[in-house]
């Protein structure tokens, strides 16, 4: 039994010759004439492990001739604590002088959703344009995109839901969080006011289905997918007699018609695994 200089009794040192300490150790002892010590690298080790403030850092050189080729290949670059290059990490090589600078992925979140299918077929209808088709559409579905709308519906959405880091894209991040696999999937919807777009669309519910796939990566996981829109809404009762008629009353000739459409879109992100620290994290309103 050998003691520490703390006085802190430790048993006999295992020597695992195919480790990567005991390699390098070895090589060291050829090359210079270094005693192996491997006690002294291994407590290094761990120590310099329990102070590492990031689980990753990039790769800095002096900068100078003396640099080592291999090593001067890694200037800039940044890794893992967990997962060293082949050269090992900085400072672990004998007589290396390079040193790692801490790099914080975790500050990186991000989420960009991307839109498709997003157009609109003509000027945006006005509020007696509704009203003409509730009279002479003999209730006939319209799209959004028909009534000259849907670039402004998507925007209003986007600007509520999809852009806000508390509402879709917190949900999306949140089923990612759920599921311990590589693949996730999800719905969504809820009525959105879009009187302000076009008085005659008013509460119009947006729905959808999302799908993607995961990598986990230290505290982060890097998600990427695909979204399926779908917008519903009815156009009835024009003259709001609805409000002493149950549960509708309709103006004599005229027919209640569906507003209806789809889209699609994608996304990318990179999300903290814990949703208490990530800003990406679904909130009720």
């Amino acid at each position: 039994m050998s003691r520490l200089p703390q006085g802190r009794a430790v048993g006999p040192l295992r020597v695992d010759r195919a480790s990567p300490e005991y390699r390098k150790a070895f090589e060291a002892y050829l090359r210079y004439g270094t005693p192996i010590d491997l006690r002294t690298r291994l407590e290094a080790k761990a120590k310099s492990k329990d102070d590492r403030p990031t689980t990753h850092y990039i790769w800095r050189t002096q900068g100078d001739n003396k640099v080592r080729a291999s090593h001067a290949a890694n200037d800039g670059k940044i890794f893992a604590w967990d997962d060293p290059p082949p050269t090992g990490h900085p400072g672990e090589d004998y007589g290396c002088r390079c040193w790692a600078e801490p790099y914080a992925p975790d500050t990186d979140e991000s989420f960009t959703i991307t839109l498709q299918n997003v157009s609109d077929e003509g000027a945006p209808w006005a509020s007696e344009d509704f009203v003409r088709h509730y009279f002479l559409g003999e209730g006939r579905a319209v799209t959004v995109r028909q009534t000259g709308h849907l670039k402004a519906v998507v925007a209003e959405f986007r600007r509520k839901a999809g852009d806000v880091p508390t509402r879709l894209p917190g949900q999306i991040a949140d089923a990612a969080r759920l599921e311990p696999g590589s693949s996730f999937n999800g719905d969504f919807g809820r009525p959105y006011p879009m009187k302000d777009v076009a008085f005659s669309l008013g509460n119009t519910t947006i729905e959808g289905v999302f799908r993607g796939k995961i990598k986990r990566s230290h505290a982060l996981l890097e998600l990427r997918g695909t979204i399926n829109f779908e917008l519903k809404d009815e156009f009835r009762d024009p003259l709001g007699l609805g409000t002493i008629g149950s549960p509708y009353t309709e103006i004599p000739f005229g027919k209640p018609y569906l507003i209806t459409d789809r889209w699609g879109g994608s996304f990318s992100a990179t999300v903290l695994i814990d949703g208490d620290k990530s800003k990406f994290k679904y909130v009720e309103p």
